[in-house]
């Protein structure tokens, strides 16, 4: 028992120094508890995802810039205005900053305070797990839903009930609900789609209902939405993510550590894999493609290591017969790795749509950590990933320059058993406002404040400057 207290204060002192190198300070942070009606018995049990939808109406009167969180809970899907200070995603000449008004910070959901949610749509008889916006035009279908059993739902503007469903059957007695029980929350989620860059191709991944393998499911998405076009069978028992880079090209993270590569316009054979065979790095359980830079993507397992990966580099190696002529597996190594404090596992995991090198990944205690390789590829950018003599020293620094911003909130994020994937979301048009749900139904936006070092750097710099010159001038 003496032992265990003294390991968990060493534990605790470790990460109080880690923390302090990570900054923690907000732009801007504003947070709402939707006050329900009815229906709100089990509220604590029933799952929660958020979304934002790409609504951006400025106000510079007001001072304020208009947004929407779509946020759903258990079968219900509700539109929850936010209206953020202007002045901190709005860039301003010094001409507008005079007349710019600047509205209360806490301020951003006075109209969710005031009122109470009605359903916007409505899944009957399913609980949500993943939301995905798809636009608010005068499209055929405006939000995508996925239930706990895999089901899709797709819903218009304007109609409360899905306008297609492609309904899917997994029970408490099937194999599917008998492998991914309670007692692991970061696996709640082992089904999810992806769509095409292009809207018209969606990938479903989901159990078989056998024990041996998990399948995938090709779906229109444009002529007839909910279509299956054809189905591939994976030799794993779950694939619990998927994830397009184009049109055609996509991948799938299985719960045997592979990353697979497909083409939906070929047979039902992988392209070439990716095993991460790195002595105890853990399973893979997230991954994610970059929408600004297609060709990069991460990973993220469960024992808390982040990997950022080239495809055209996994690809070379892939492709490279002169080990395997001499029965060597090729070498596949990433660009970069990071890691979450204390063997944090990595459950979700998301790129930004705005910023060709940011990123965020959420942790199973709930943290989110933002990322941002503008420092990697400013020092390491030039060479080759292989060559990159990475030592103890060099990856600590790497780490405290990348690690942008960490987002806690509190205990809050660590309530209830289910899992944290898909309950953190970047704006797909603001930069840098990143949305979270937590089991509490507390919803909050915010934007990390990341100036800070720099200024100070500068500030201390000049300070620097001048007592050099001061003390120049006493020695003349």
């Amino acid at each position: 028992m003496t032992s265990d207290i003294k390991k968990n204060k060493v534990r605790n002192e470790e990460y109080k120094i880690w923390k302090k190198t990570v900054p923690f300070l907000y732009q801007h942070i504003s947070s709402v508890r939707p006050k329900f009606s009815s229906r709100t018995d089990d509220i604590l049990k029933s799952e929660k995802r958020l979304t934002f939808s790409d609504k951006v109406v400025p106000d510079k009167k007001k001072g304020l810039l208009s947004t929407s969180a779509l946020y759903s809970q258990g079968s219900d899907i509700y539109e929850i205005e936010c209206d953020l200070p202007l002045g901190v995603f709005y860039e301003r000449s010094e001409e507008d900053s005079e007349k710019l008004p600047d509205p209360d910070y806490g301020d951003a959901f006075v109209k969710a305070q005031e009122e109470v949610p009605t359903a916007k749509w409505t899944f009957l008889g399913e609980s949500i797990t993943k939301l995905t916006y798809l636009g608010s035009g005068l499209g055929d279908t405006n939000l995508l839903a996925m239930s706990k059993n895999g089901s899709l739902a797709w819903f218009r503007n304007g109609i409360k009930v899905p306008v297609h469903i492609m309904q899917e059957i997994m029970g408490p007695g099937t194999s599917f609900g008998s492998i991914h029980s309670f007692t692991r929350p970061e696996q709640l989620s082992v089904s999810d789609f992806a769509l095409s860059d292009d809207f018209e191709t969606l990938v479903k991944c989901q159990s078989n209902g056998k024990e041996e393998e998990s399948i995938l499911k090709i779906v229109d998405n444009s002529g007839t939405p909910g279509e299956v076009l054809r189905k591939i069978y994976i030799p794993a028992t779950v694939t619990h993510t998927v994830r397009f880079f184009d049109n055609h090209l996509f991948a799938t993270c299985s719960d045997d550590n592979i990353l697979r590569f497909w083409d939906t316009r070929t047979e039902g054979k992988p392209l070439w894999d990716l095993k991460d065979t790195t002595p105890n790095h853990g399973k893979m359980l997230s991954f994610d493609v970059s929408p600004v830079v297609d060709t990069l993507f991460a990973t993220g397992t469960d024992t808390g290591i982040v990997k950022v990966w080239d495809v055209r580099a996994v690809v070379a190696a892939t492709t490279d017969y002169s080990k395997r002529q001499h029965g060597q597996e090729p070498e596949q190594n990433e660009l970069v790795n990071f890691y979450h404090s204390g063997g944090d596992s990595v459950i979700d995991l998301q790129w930004s749509y705005t910023s060709s090198s940011e990123f965020l990944t959420v942790g199973g205690s709930g943290n989110v950590y933002q990322w941002d390789l503008d420092y990697y590829f400013s020092e390491y950018g030039d060479e080759n990933a292989d060559t990159i003599d990475m030592d103890i020293a060099k990856a600590d620094l790497l780490q405290s320059q990348c690690l942008k911003f960490l987002h806690t909130g509190g205990s809050r994020r660590s309530i209830g058993a289910n899992g944290k994937r898909n309950t953190v979301a970047y704006h797909p048009v603001i930069d840098d406002l990143v949305g979270v749900v937590d089991q509490d139904s507390l919803i909050t936006v915010y934007k990390a404040f990341t100036g800070r070092d720099e200024e100070e750097d500068e500030d201390k710099n000049k300070s620097d400057e001048a007592e050099s010159q001061a003390d120049a001038s006493n020695e003349q």
